[in-house]
């Protein structure tokens, strides 16, 4: 649909009141999408009740009736709406046509989101809360107006009224000074910084027998000195919250170095994990860090196909039971949540002839998580 078709285009100079709203601000509601659907509302010339400011009491004598918005939009039932004021062509956009629309957009029946003016030559948009002395966040010419009614859109149609309208209060507790009851975490990196792993067998240290005789065990240090080294350890997003019950839990995303890695990950059930925290509220001082902690659990039945850092998949040759705890000491540093975490980890196999083989894998290290604030 154009609203500036060759005819307005050619005659819209000359065009009184009458004329700039029939030809050029009618049909550029109808492009809009008003009055449409049963979900939004379009009234012409409502009569408002009272003057453009009220201050005191109501006197029927003394306060008329003295506002006539040409038009007033809206979404029925919610939040977001704007009114216009159209002009003639020859008298142009003045400032106290600019105060006179604020004051209808303003006024106590009305509070409307935006005003909009148009002489037909021009079509502004300015909020309500700037003022009647703003400058309007949109201006187009006529010739202009199709090639770049999206700016309309973006701002006016229903769809995007609701949505810039819109508004959510965080009725909940803080999380902690700057931050409101939920965050989202953007992004994030760890680095391990030492481990230390043992294979128990019948109560018994085993580990430098099992490295020399299972290629497996012999693997490890290499493969933890690679992912220190040579790799970004990430964290690929979350939210911290506060529960109905106030407590704060923080959901985190991890990212595994290779696609092999972090399918393991997700076997094991540590490419998300959730902490929580006794505390009140998330601590901003370094020497005071607060203390989440979390918990997993896993099974994984013999012939499972288990992928290595790198290469193929290959199937497991006993059953894998295993356990996670892990802690975070951290605090809130500007829009960063930075620390350090200690993991312990416990991983039994049922060895065949052997017995059952519990292997105690501890690392530490620091993190540092970007917040969306």
């Amino acid at each position: 649909m154009t609203v500036a078709t060759p005819q307005v285009l050619e005659g819209v100079s000359l065009y009184n009141e009458a004329d700039v709203r029939f030809h050029v601000i009618d049909p550029m509601l109808r492009k809009l999408g008003y009055p449409g659907g049963e979900d939004v509302y379009l009234k012409l010339e409502e009569k408002l009740g009272y003057p453009y400011f009220h201050i005191g009491h109501k006197n029927r004598k003394k306060d008329l009736s003295l506002g006539f918005p040409d038009y007033r939009a809206g979404l029925k039932g919610r939040r977001g709406s704007f009114i216009i004021e159209g002009k003639a062509a020859a008298v142009g956009i003045a400032k106290s046509d600019v105060e006179q629309a604020h004051s209808y957009a303003a006024h106590s029946e009305v509070g409307a989101n935006y005003f909009v003016l148009s002489n037909g030559l021009q079509v502004a948009v300015y909020e309500t809360l700037s003022g009647g002395q703003a400058t309007p966040i949109v201006l187009l010419e006529i010739g202009e107006l199709d090639a770049r009614f999206h700016e309309l859109e973006n701002i006016l149609s229903p769809t995007n009224l609701e949505k810039n309208c819109r508004v959510d209060y965080d009725k909940g507790l803080k999380l902690c000074f700057g931050l409101g009851s939920s965050v989202k975490i953007l992004s994030g990196e760890y680095e391990m910084k030492d481990w230390e792993y043992r294979a128990i067998l019948g109560g018994q240290d085993c580990t430098e027998m099992l490295k020399r005789s299972v290629p497996q065990f012999s693997e490890i240090d290499s493969q933890l000195s690679l992912m220190q080294r040579d790799f970004e350890l990430r964290v690929g997003g979350g939210a911290i919250e506060r529960q109905p019950d106030g407590r704060i839990i923080a959901n985190v995303r991890l990212a595994g170095v290779t696609k092999n890695n972090q399918t393991a990950m997700k076997l094991l059930g540590i490419d998300q994990m959730a902490f929580a925290t006794d505390a009140e509220f998330i601590s901003t001082s370094a020497h005071n860090p607060t203390v989440f902690e979390s918990t997993a659990e896993f099974t994984l039945e013999k012939g499972t196909m288990m992928p290595p850092l790198f290469g193929d998949a290959v199937p497991m040759g006993a059953k894998l039971d295993g356990d996670f705890f892990v802690t975070l000491r951290l605090h809130k540093d500007g829009d960063l949540i930075c620390g350090e975490y200690a993991t312990v980890a416990d991983y039994w196999f049922d060895m065949p002839m052997i017995g059952k083989l519990r292997l105690e894998l501890d690392s530490i290290g620091s993190f540092v998580l970007r917040l969306l604030v």
